[in-house]
């Protein structure tokens, strides 16, 4: 399931940006065509894009990995520097 996030006015997006990011959130990271692949433990695989106004991004979590709540807050820290908006904002956001 793809996911599309909103993205706050002052942070510029972009492929190289979410590269960035991402390298320093989870080790490891590499662009294929205009998205960025990644994983990292309870994430199988990460994929993540986008159009210069909203990120999307498209998940695989790893069922049998014991510590799920680890994974969740790794990825919502990676979600909310890519993005600016917390996980509580972006609930806020979605409610409207």
């Amino acid at each position: 399931m793809v996911r599309d996030y909103p993205v706050k006015k002052n942070i510029k997006i972009s492929k190289e940006f979410i590269y960035e990011t991402v390298k320093n959130v989870t080790g490891n990271a590499e662009i294929l065509n205009d998205h960025i692949k990644s994983s990292y433990p309870g994430m199988k695989s990460m994929d993540l894009w986008t159009d210069g106004k909203k990120l999307y991004a498209e998940t695989e979590t790893d069922r049998d990995y014991n510590n799920p709540m680890e994974t969740i807050k790794t990825y919502n820290d990676l979600i909310e520097k890519l993005t600016g908006y917390t996980a509580k904002e972006r609930k806020k956001l979605l409610s409207k």
